[in-house]
């Protein structure tokens, strides 16, 4: 009786231990790319971004998986340079075969990426902070593949906040000093139409090249026509030389600021006390659960949160393509870009951010129900050039301090455009 008993035992744990070989075996992990700027003109704002791309990863991990399988994220530092950026993201394609890749952060970097990299890789891109209009024209002539993707809204709209701002806070003349790149010109050409329509002058537009030493010469240009205000485009770093400059010549310490230099370092650089007026706009995100589960658990993994732009987007774009890739049951760059419209949009339940909101997401992928995701940007909707609309925060420096003071809604935004056209 003992010895039968002792065999069947024997058995026993024979037959579990291969019930669990399958089990083991699939133990798999998922890599995606990243690409950002952790160094460099835009390393500033950078590795805050980057923060919100890394709390989206564990945040899947932590629901489980994609697809059963650990998420993963390859960051490579572009160091605001496109050479930089194109050869990290060949890496990721060529040697790490990645599906996807989260960024660049500036425009310029990121349209390097795309044309010469991901769009002939038929790789999926998702920006998080590449507000260049010219990825919609890009997309427009057929030249993405449909495989770009942005969680942040073009300059097409930033330009109509900047310009309307400007006019509210009694603005007539303004300078611009923008930095030569599809970001800089993008957003210059826009906000200089827009301005202009609402009875304002451009005294002079004036571009510049990073890592020169000195810009005195933009400087000397900028200041013909007598503005009472300087709209500076660009990145700390090369944004805070220029600022100093303007200051040093005698420039009226009116500042309008972009996105791009929403940052707490670049005021500090400059000194807030030369930064009388500062009129900002950058992306903002529609108060929803999801902006406070993303905001909690920020503080939570990181100890603080920053006032700047695009962290939360940074983690949609991360989320959106988990979930494209959990939707389609697969990992492939057509199955992301195939799936993101699906897990967006408007259409079904709504879907949070957060641990809870990818295990229900997954949940009713599972029971074959539709939802949609409400990222901590907000509600995202794709339009068919990989377009977002989004609301813009407006920020200050208040008492040396980043501090956004209100948001135009999308709404807002596309009655002006509608009133002067585009």
């Amino acid at each position: 009786m003992q010895k039968h008993l002792k065999k069947t035992l024997v058995a026993s744990a024979v037959i579990s231990a291969l019930s669990f070989a399958p089990m083991a075996a699939q133990a798999c992990t998922t890599t995606i790319g990243s690409v950002m700027a952790l160094t460099g003109s835009l390393g500033a704002l950078g590795q805050s971004i980057a923060k919100g791309a890394e709390l989206a990863v564990d945040t899947v991990n932590k629901a489980g998986g994609v697809n059963g399988c650990t998420l993963k994220m390859n960051l490579r530092d572009d160091q605001t340079n496109p050479a930089v950026g194109v050869a990290a993201a060949k890496q990721l394609v060529d040697i790490n075969h990645v599906p996807a890749i989260v960024g660049a952060l500036s425009s310029g970097v990121s349209m390097a990426i795309l044309t010469s990299v991901t769009a002939p890789s038929h790789v999926v891109q998702i920006s998080p902070s590449s507000t260049s209009p010219s990825f919609t024209e890009l997309a427009k002539e057929g030249k993405t593949g449909g495989y770009w993707f942005r969680t942040a809204p073009s300059d097409a709209l930033q330009s109509v906040a900047m310009a309307k701002e400007a006019r509210a806070n009694g603005l007539k003349r303004v300078a611009v000093i923008y930095v030569k790149n599809p970001y800089g010109e993008g957003l210059a050409g826009e906000f200089s139409s827009y301005f202009k329509k609402m009875g304002g002058e451009v005294t002079a537009s004036v571009p510049y090249n990073p890592n020169q030493p000195s810009y005195r010469s933009e400087v000397s240009s900028a200041l013909q026509g007598d503005p009472q205000a300087v709209f500076l485009i660009g990145y700390p770093g090369d944004g805070t030389t220029v600022a100093r400059e303007w200051i040093s010549a005698g420039g009226p310490q009116v500042f309008l600021l972009p996105d791009g230099l929403e940052s707490q370092k670049f005021v500090n650089d400059v000194g807030p006390r030369y930064m009388k007026k500062v009129i900002g706009t950058a992306g903002g995100s529609v108060k929803t659960p999801s902006l406070t589960i993303f905001k909690n658990d920020f503080k939570a993994k990181y100890g603080n949160y920053p006032t700047q732009a695009y962290m939360t987007n940074a983690y949609d774009a991360v989320m959106v393509i988990a979930l494209a890739m959990e939707k389609g049951h697969g990992t492939s760059a057509n199955v992301i870009k195939d799936n993101i419209r699906q897990v967006t949009g408007m259409a079904g339940e709504p879907v949070y951010a957060g641990v809870k909101g990818f295990e229900k997401a997954a949940r009713l992928i599972k029971e074959g129900k539709t939802f949609h995701y409400v990222g901590a940007t907000g509600p995202l909707t794709f339009d068919k050039y990989g377009d977002v609309s989004g609301p813009m925060a407006i920020w200050t420096v208040k008492n040396g301090k980043v501090e956004q003071t209100g948001m135009m809604s999308v709404k807002e935004i596309d009655a002006i455009i509608k009133k002067y056209g585009h």
